[in-house]
Protein backbone atom coordinates (compact mmCIF):
# COMPACT_ATOMS: atom_id res chain seq x y z
CA UNK A 1 0.00 0.00 0.00
CA UNK A 2 1.38 3.21 -1.28
CA UNK A 3 2.02 6.33 1.53
CA UNK A 4 -0.85 7.95 -0.55
CA UNK A 5 -3.40 5.17 0.38
CA UNK A 6 -2.27 5.21 3.87
CA UNK A 7 -2.46 8.81 4.52
CA UNK A 8 -6.59 8.08 3.11
CA UNK A 9 -7.12 5.29 5.08
CA UNK A 10 -6.66 7.26 8.10
CA UNK A 11 -8.57 10.01 7.28
CA UNK A 12 -11.42 7.91 6.44
CA UNK A 13 -11.07 6.78 9.32
CA UNK A 14 -10.88 9.74 11.89
CA UNK A 15 -14.16 10.92 10.12
CA UNK A 16 -15.85 7.76 10.53
CA UNK A 17 -14.87 7.75 14.76
CA UNK A 18 -16.57 11.32 14.20
CA UNK A 19 -19.80 10.37 12.89
CA UNK A 20 -20.25 7.49 15.20
CA UNK A 21 -19.51 10.19 18.32
CA UNK A 22 -21.82 12.73 16.31
CA UNK A 23 -25.15 10.24 16.46
CA UNK A 24 -24.20 8.88 19.69
CA UNK A 25 -24.17 12.86 21.08
CA UNK A 26 -27.21 13.21 19.24
CA UNK A 27 -29.31 10.42 20.76
CA UNK A 28 -28.06 11.59 24.01
CA UNK A 29 -29.35 14.81 23.81
CA UNK A 30 -32.72 13.92 22.32
CA UNK A 31 -33.69 11.93 25.09
CA UNK A 32 -32.78 14.20 27.42
CA UNK A 33 -35.16 16.13 25.63
CA UNK A 34 -38.32 13.98 25.73
CA UNK A 35 -37.16 13.21 29.20
CA UNK A 36 -37.64 16.79 30.02
CA UNK A 37 -40.41 17.18 28.04
CA UNK A 38 -42.48 14.57 30.04
CA UNK A 39 -41.60 16.14 32.98
CA UNK A 40 -42.75 19.42 32.55
CA UNK A 41 -45.79 17.71 30.72
CA UNK A 42 -47.10 15.30 33.68
CA UNK A 43 -47.41 15.71 37.41
CA UNK A 44 -45.11 12.92 38.73
CA UNK A 45 -46.48 9.33 39.76
CA UNK A 46 -48.26 8.97 42.60
CA UNK A 47 -47.62 5.97 45.20
CA UNK A 48 -50.45 4.18 46.24
CA UNK A 49 -50.14 1.41 48.87
CA UNK A 50 -47.04 1.59 48.20
CA UNK A 51 -46.67 0.97 44.48
CA UNK A 52 -46.08 3.10 41.66
CA UNK A 53 -49.06 4.14 39.81
CA UNK A 54 -49.26 4.23 35.85
CA UNK A 55 -49.39 7.73 34.62
CA UNK A 56 -52.46 7.96 32.83
CA UNK A 57 -51.94 9.26 29.38
CA UNK A 58 -55.11 12.69 29.01
CA UNK A 59 -57.19 10.41 26.90
CA UNK A 60 -57.31 8.12 29.87
CA UNK A 61 -57.42 10.60 32.52
CA UNK A 62 -61.01 11.66 30.89
CA UNK A 63 -62.08 8.47 30.28
CA UNK A 64 -61.82 7.93 34.25
CA UNK A 65 -63.17 10.92 35.55
CA UNK A 66 -66.28 10.07 33.58
CA UNK A 67 -66.01 6.94 35.23
CA UNK A 68 -66.06 7.94 38.73
CA UNK A 69 -68.34 10.65 38.47
CA UNK A 70 -71.26 7.88 37.07
CA UNK A 71 -70.54 5.70 39.89
CA UNK A 72 -70.63 8.58 42.23
CA UNK A 73 -74.29 9.18 41.30
CA UNK A 74 -75.07 5.22 41.40
CA UNK A 75 -73.48 5.17 45.21
CA UNK A 76 -75.87 7.97 46.18
CA UNK A 77 -79.69 7.08 46.35
CA UNK A 78 -82.70 9.24 47.43
CA UNK A 79 -85.59 7.52 48.50
CA UNK A 80 -88.69 8.54 47.31
CA UNK A 81 -92.00 8.70 49.63
CA UNK A 82 -95.51 10.60 49.66
CA UNK A 83 -98.41 10.87 51.30
CA UNK A 84 -101.63 11.48 49.17
CA UNK A 85 -105.47 12.24 50.19
CA UNK A 86 -107.06 9.24 50.83
CA UNK A 87 -104.34 7.01 51.87
CA UNK A 88 -105.52 6.63 55.16
CA UNK A 89 -108.54 7.10 56.86
CA UNK A 90 -107.39 7.71 60.89
CA UNK A 91 -111.17 7.64 61.96
CA UNK A 92 -111.37 4.02 60.50
CA UNK A 93 -107.84 3.07 60.83
CA UNK A 94 -108.02 2.00 57.34
CA UNK A 95 -105.06 2.31 54.64
CA UNK A 96 -105.74 2.81 51.04
CA UNK A 97 -103.18 1.54 48.87
CA UNK A 98 -105.06 2.55 46.00
CA UNK A 99 -104.72 6.02 46.72
CA UNK A 100 -100.74 5.80 46.14
CA UNK A 101 -100.91 3.38 43.45
CA UNK A 102 -102.71 5.52 41.13
CA UNK A 103 -100.38 8.32 41.85
CA UNK A 104 -97.37 6.47 40.99
CA UNK A 105 -98.71 5.46 37.55
CA UNK A 106 -99.17 9.12 36.99
CA UNK A 107 -96.04 9.68 37.84
CA UNK A 108 -94.17 6.55 36.36
CA UNK A 109 -92.67 5.79 39.18
CA UNK A 110 -92.93 3.67 42.24
CA UNK A 111 -92.40 4.92 45.56
CA UNK A 112 -90.42 3.80 48.49
CA UNK A 113 -92.61 5.08 51.47
CA UNK A 114 -96.24 5.60 52.40
CA UNK A 115 -96.46 8.01 54.91
CA UNK A 116 -99.37 8.52 57.05
CA UNK A 117 -100.71 10.48 59.96
CA UNK A 118 -102.41 9.44 63.40
CA UNK A 119 -102.77 10.24 66.74
CA UNK A 120 -100.35 7.77 69.09
CA UNK A 121 -103.09 6.57 70.87
CA UNK A 122 -103.91 4.17 67.74
CA UNK A 123 -100.21 2.89 67.94
CA UNK A 124 -101.26 0.09 70.42
CA UNK A 125 -104.52 -0.64 68.36
CA UNK A 126 -104.44 -4.69 66.69
CA UNK A 127 -106.51 -2.78 63.37
CA UNK A 128 -103.31 -0.39 62.98
CA UNK A 129 -100.63 -2.86 63.30
CA UNK A 130 -102.46 -5.12 60.40
CA UNK A 131 -102.88 -2.09 58.31
CA UNK A 132 -98.91 -1.44 58.65
CA UNK A 133 -98.61 -4.94 57.07
CA UNK A 134 -100.68 -4.10 54.40
CA UNK A 135 -98.63 -1.26 53.80
CA UNK A 136 -95.43 -3.99 53.85
CA UNK A 137 -97.38 -6.31 51.39
CA UNK A 138 -97.54 -3.67 49.00
CA UNK A 139 -94.03 -3.02 48.91
CA UNK A 140 -93.52 0.50 51.18
CA UNK A 141 -91.76 1.17 53.90
CA UNK A 142 -93.99 3.23 56.39
CA UNK A 143 -93.59 6.20 57.50
CA UNK A 144 -96.10 7.04 60.41
CA UNK A 145 -96.38 10.65 62.00
CA UNK A 146 -97.80 10.13 65.46
CA UNK A 147 -98.61 13.40 67.26
CA UNK A 148 -99.35 12.90 71.20
CA UNK A 149 -101.78 14.17 73.72
CA UNK A 150 -103.50 13.32 76.72
CA UNK A 151 -106.20 10.48 77.11
CA UNK A 152 -106.96 7.91 79.87
CA UNK A 153 -103.72 5.89 79.36
CA UNK A 154 -101.68 9.30 79.84
CA UNK A 155 -103.00 11.85 81.50
CA UNK A 156 -101.23 14.81 82.26
CA UNK A 157 -101.89 15.35 86.80
CA UNK A 158 -101.23 18.58 86.47
CA UNK A 159 -98.17 18.63 83.87
CA UNK A 160 -97.65 19.85 80.73
CA UNK A 161 -97.58 17.42 78.44
CA UNK A 162 -93.86 17.06 78.15
CA UNK A 163 -93.51 16.93 81.47
CA UNK A 164 -95.89 14.17 81.98
CA UNK A 165 -94.35 12.25 79.66
CA UNK A 166 -90.79 13.02 80.89
CA UNK A 167 -92.19 11.65 84.29
CA UNK A 168 -93.47 8.91 83.38
CA UNK A 169 -97.19 9.23 82.88
CA UNK A 170 -97.59 7.65 80.17
CA UNK A 171 -95.26 4.27 81.03
CA UNK A 172 -97.20 1.83 80.28
CA UNK A 173 -99.32 3.18 77.43
CA UNK A 174 -95.44 3.31 75.77
CA UNK A 175 -94.33 -0.23 76.64
CA UNK A 176 -97.38 -1.50 74.70
CA UNK A 177 -96.53 0.96 72.09
CA UNK A 178 -92.76 -0.74 71.78
CA UNK A 179 -94.81 -4.16 72.10
CA UNK A 180 -97.27 -3.33 69.43
CA UNK A 181 -94.11 -2.05 67.00
CA UNK A 182 -92.02 -5.33 67.49
CA UNK A 183 -95.18 -7.35 66.45
CA UNK A 184 -95.16 -5.56 63.12
CA UNK A 185 -91.68 -6.82 62.66
CA UNK A 186 -90.43 -4.65 59.61
CA UNK A 187 -88.83 -1.61 59.32
CA UNK A 188 -90.79 1.48 60.22
CA UNK A 189 -89.99 5.13 60.39
CA UNK A 190 -91.66 6.54 63.40
CA UNK A 191 -91.76 10.72 63.57
CA UNK A 192 -93.04 11.10 66.94
CA UNK A 193 -94.27 14.85 67.64
CA UNK A 194 -93.29 16.44 64.25
CA UNK A 195 -93.22 20.17 63.76
CA UNK A 196 -92.91 20.48 67.27
CA UNK A 197 -91.19 23.53 66.90
CA UNK A 198 -93.48 25.83 65.51
CA UNK A 199 -96.72 27.39 67.53
CA UNK A 200 -99.49 25.85 64.71
CA UNK A 201 -99.06 22.97 66.44
CA UNK A 202 -101.09 21.55 69.36
CA UNK A 203 -98.46 19.42 70.47
CA UNK A 204 -95.83 21.94 69.73
CA UNK A 205 -93.66 23.18 72.91
CA UNK A 206 -95.23 26.83 72.37
CA UNK A 207 -98.50 25.60 72.86
CA UNK A 208 -98.13 22.88 75.17
CA UNK A 209 -96.60 25.17 77.32
CA UNK A 210 -93.33 23.28 78.16
CA UNK A 211 -89.87 23.65 77.61
CA UNK A 212 -87.30 22.42 75.26
CA UNK A 213 -85.71 20.55 77.88
CA UNK A 214 -89.08 18.79 78.65
CA UNK A 215 -89.25 17.93 75.46
CA UNK A 216 -85.81 16.63 75.32
CA UNK A 217 -86.60 14.21 78.08
CA UNK A 218 -89.75 13.50 76.53
CA UNK A 219 -88.36 11.92 73.65
CA UNK A 220 -85.45 10.12 75.33
CA UNK A 221 -87.66 8.56 77.66
CA UNK A 222 -90.35 7.08 74.59
CA UNK A 223 -87.41 5.96 72.66
CA UNK A 224 -85.90 4.11 75.56
CA UNK A 225 -88.84 2.02 76.78
CA UNK A 226 -90.16 1.31 73.05
CA UNK A 227 -87.06 -0.33 72.30
CA UNK A 228 -86.73 -2.30 75.56
CA UNK A 229 -89.53 -3.63 74.68
CA UNK A 230 -87.40 -5.18 71.87
CA UNK A 231 -88.95 -2.89 68.84
CA UNK A 232 -85.31 -2.01 67.02
CA UNK A 233 -87.21 -2.52 63.86
CA UNK A 234 -88.25 1.38 64.78
CA UNK A 235 -86.27 4.35 63.08
CA UNK A 236 -86.96 7.51 64.94
CA UNK A 237 -86.99 10.46 63.00
CA UNK A 238 -86.50 14.02 64.07
CA UNK A 239 -88.39 16.16 62.40
CA UNK A 240 -88.96 20.03 62.98
CA UNK A 241 -90.53 22.81 60.67
CA UNK A 242 -87.93 24.79 58.99
CA UNK A 243 -87.28 27.59 60.78
CA UNK A 244 -88.71 31.00 61.13
CA UNK A 245 -89.21 34.25 63.56
CA UNK A 246 -90.83 32.21 66.02
CA UNK A 247 -90.03 28.70 65.96
CA UNK A 248 -87.20 27.08 68.83
CA UNK A 249 -84.03 26.43 67.32
CA UNK A 250 -82.82 22.86 66.52
CA UNK A 251 -80.36 22.35 68.71
CA UNK A 252 -82.51 23.57 71.56
CA UNK A 253 -84.44 20.38 70.69
CA UNK A 254 -82.92 17.82 69.49
CA UNK A 255 -82.66 14.62 71.69
CA UNK A 256 -79.46 13.52 70.96
CA UNK A 257 -77.47 11.11 68.34
CA UNK A 258 -77.94 7.96 70.28
CA UNK A 259 -82.10 8.64 70.05
CA UNK A 260 -82.26 9.69 66.40
CA UNK A 261 -81.74 7.88 63.28
CA UNK A 262 -83.13 10.20 60.98
CA UNK A 263 -83.48 13.63 60.64
CA UNK A 264 -86.55 15.66 58.78
CA UNK A 265 -87.51 18.52 57.48
CA UNK A 266 -90.80 19.92 56.76
CA UNK A 267 -91.10 22.89 54.18
CA UNK A 268 -93.48 24.04 51.68
CA UNK A 269 -93.41 27.17 48.98
CA UNK A 270 -96.69 28.55 49.45
CA UNK A 271 -96.32 31.21 46.87
CA UNK A 272 -98.62 34.11 47.16
CA UNK A 273 -102.06 31.53 48.50
CA UNK A 274 -101.73 33.50 52.22
CA UNK A 275 -101.52 36.98 53.20
CA UNK A 276 -98.08 36.33 55.30
CA UNK A 277 -96.71 33.90 52.07
CA UNK A 278 -94.69 35.17 48.87
CA UNK A 279 -93.33 33.04 46.60
CA UNK A 280 -89.93 31.34 46.92
CA UNK A 281 -87.56 29.05 45.41
CA UNK A 282 -86.78 25.34 47.10
CA UNK A 283 -83.60 26.80 48.41
CA UNK A 284 -84.94 29.92 49.89
CA UNK A 285 -87.42 27.21 51.77
CA UNK A 286 -84.70 25.00 52.50
CA UNK A 287 -81.43 26.44 52.73
CA UNK A 288 -80.60 28.12 56.14
CA UNK A 289 -82.97 24.97 58.07
CA UNK A 290 -80.17 22.92 56.00
CA UNK A 291 -77.50 23.93 57.07
CA UNK A 292 -78.85 24.31 60.48
CA UNK A 293 -80.20 20.80 60.88
CA UNK A 294 -77.04 19.74 59.21
CA UNK A 295 -74.88 21.42 62.51
CA UNK A 296 -76.86 19.77 65.20
CA UNK A 297 -76.76 16.26 63.26
CA UNK A 298 -73.96 16.20 61.16
CA UNK A 299 -73.56 12.46 60.81
CA UNK A 300 -77.49 11.32 60.83
CA UNK A 301 -79.01 11.19 56.84
CA UNK A 302 -81.33 13.73 56.52
CA UNK A 303 -84.87 13.51 54.76
CA UNK A 304 -87.73 16.48 53.85
CA UNK A 305 -90.30 14.54 55.16
CA UNK A 306 -92.82 17.22 54.03
CA UNK A 307 -92.52 19.15 51.07
CA UNK A 308 -94.47 20.48 47.80
CA UNK A 309 -95.02 23.65 45.96
CA UNK A 310 -98.27 25.67 45.31
CA UNK A 311 -98.61 27.11 41.64
CA UNK A 312 -99.92 30.57 43.02
CA UNK A 313 -97.66 33.22 42.56
CA UNK A 314 -94.97 31.29 40.23
CA UNK A 315 -93.65 28.39 38.07
CA UNK A 316 -94.88 25.08 39.58
CA UNK A 317 -93.13 22.97 36.75
CA UNK A 318 -90.07 25.06 37.18
CA UNK A 319 -89.80 24.84 40.66
CA UNK A 320 -89.97 20.91 40.38
CA UNK A 321 -87.34 21.34 37.86
CA UNK A 322 -84.94 23.12 39.90
CA UNK A 323 -85.24 20.88 42.81
CA UNK A 324 -84.99 17.60 41.31
CA UNK A 325 -82.63 18.10 38.93
CA UNK A 326 -80.29 20.91 40.27
CA UNK A 327 -80.49 21.40 44.07
CA UNK A 328 -81.08 18.07 45.33
CA UNK A 329 -78.55 16.32 43.22
CA UNK A 330 -76.05 19.30 43.14
CA UNK A 331 -76.16 21.08 46.39
CA UNK A 332 -77.88 19.04 49.07
CA UNK A 333 -75.76 15.89 49.28
CA UNK A 334 -76.72 14.95 52.91
CA UNK A 335 -80.72 14.47 51.69
CA UNK A 336 -81.09 11.13 51.56
CA UNK A 337 -84.92 10.84 51.20
CA UNK A 338 -87.71 13.10 49.66
CA UNK A 339 -91.14 12.92 51.18
CA UNK A 340 -94.09 14.24 49.24
CA UNK A 341 -97.21 15.85 50.47
CA UNK A 342 -99.55 15.57 47.82
CA UNK A 343 -102.92 16.57 48.57
CA UNK A 344 -105.54 19.32 47.62
CA UNK A 345 -106.00 21.77 50.45
CA UNK A 346 -108.26 24.46 49.21
CA UNK A 347 -111.07 23.99 51.40
CA UNK A 348 -108.85 23.91 54.52
CA UNK A 349 -105.70 26.24 53.88
CA UNK A 350 -107.22 27.59 50.45
CA UNK A 351 -103.24 25.49 48.70
CA UNK A 352 -103.53 22.85 46.11
CA UNK A 353 -100.17 20.36 46.91
CA UNK A 354 -101.22 18.04 44.05
CA UNK A 355 -98.24 17.05 41.78
CA UNK A 356 -100.50 16.27 38.70
CA UNK A 357 -102.36 20.26 39.57
CA UNK A 358 -101.47 20.78 35.71
CA UNK A 359 -100.32 18.80 33.40
CA UNK A 360 -96.87 20.64 32.71
CA UNK A 361 -96.60 20.44 36.82
CA UNK A 362 -97.09 16.70 36.21
CA UNK A 363 -94.66 16.53 33.28
CA UNK A 364 -92.29 18.43 35.40
CA UNK A 365 -92.19 16.13 38.44
CA UNK A 366 -92.15 13.06 36.38
CA UNK A 367 -89.04 14.16 34.62
CA UNK A 368 -87.57 14.91 37.67
CA UNK A 369 -87.91 12.00 38.98
CA UNK A 370 -87.41 9.54 36.56
CA UNK A 371 -83.18 10.27 37.29
CA UNK A 372 -82.00 6.80 38.75
CA UNK A 373 -80.89 9.06 41.72
CA UNK A 374 -84.52 8.68 43.00
CA UNK A 375 -84.99 4.92 43.99
CA UNK A 376 -88.17 2.75 44.39
CA UNK A 377 -86.95 0.73 47.35
CA UNK A 378 -84.83 -0.39 50.03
Amino acid sequence: MSLKQKKSQKIYSVIFALGIISIIATLFMSRSTIKEYSSSSFPPQKQVLGVSAKQPTPTQVVVQAKKTQAHTVTERSVYLGMWTGGLWDDKSLSFHPEALTSVEAKIGKKTAIAHIYTGWSNLTNPSFINQLQVVTSNGWRPMVSANPYFFDQCKANGQTLYQAISSGNCDDFIKSVGVSLKQYGHPIFLRFAWEMNITSMDWSIQKSGSTPSDFIAAWRRVHDIVVSQGATNVQWVFAPNTLSSSSIPYNQLYPGDQYVDWVGLDGYNWGTTQVWSSWESFGQVFSTSYYALSSVAPNKPMMLSEVNTTDVGGDKPAWYTDMLTVQIPDNYPKIAAVVFYNEDRSAQENVNWLIDRTPASLSAFKQGISDPLYVSSF
